[in-house]
């Protein structure tokens, strides 16, 4: 999706389809999104092709939870882009939150203790949801927190050999550049 920039949702099909509908998301949305959401590197890296081959293992074997999840994340999705587009951040929080169970229920290597702690303590400092990004296992985090608790989430995910980022959103595709 960053490929694309801007905020899209995508439609993936059987026959290896895919169409990306670009969302028009009202600048005070995107505004608000901004001041609320932290990102946090975890410092390790993940191991994503081992993720989504245990998912694609777990479907395969017939594990009803796994698909069970995946259909749960596809509900989440569908859920959070009218989250979004209608600006209703109690609906965003609450996707965001079941959308990382379910992700966690898709395969054991989803999450770990470290990933785990690091979550409980953000939501301990007031982060209200969190997830990690892309399959899992590690990498960047993702946390929704009221503005006015924002520096004591920031404070809280520091203690952790990390690395915490502002979000800003852009129109754009991916952007590279060299300092």
């Amino acid at each position: 999706s960053a490929t694309f920039g801007g905020f899209n949702f995508m439609e993936f099909y059987a026959d290896n389809r895919a169409i990306i509908n670009s969302l028009r998301v009202k600048n005070w949305i995107i505004c608000e999104l901004e001041a609320s959401l932290v990102l946090f590197y975890t410092g390790v890296s993940r191991e994503s092709a081992k993720i989504i081959a245990d998912q694609s293992r777990n479907l395969r074997a017939g594990f009803s939870d796994t698909l069970d999840a995946m259909h749960d994340i596809k509900r989440e999705a569908l859920l959070m882009k009218e989250c979004l587009l209608k600006g209703d951040f109690a609906g965003i929080v609450e996707s965001m939150r079941q959308g990382w169970q379910s992700k966690k229920r898709s395969a054991k290597t989803v999450s770990n203790p470290h990933i785990e702690e690091i979550y409980d303590s953000a939501i301990g400092a007031g982060a209200l949801a969190g997830k990690v990004s892309g399959a899992g296992g590690g990498g960047f985090m993702m946390f929704f927190v009221p503005p006015e608790r924002r520096m004591d989430v920031i404070r809280e995910l520091k203690r952790f050999n990390g690395q915490v980022s502002n979000c800003h959103f852009t129109k754009h595709g991916t952007q590279a550049w060299r300092i």
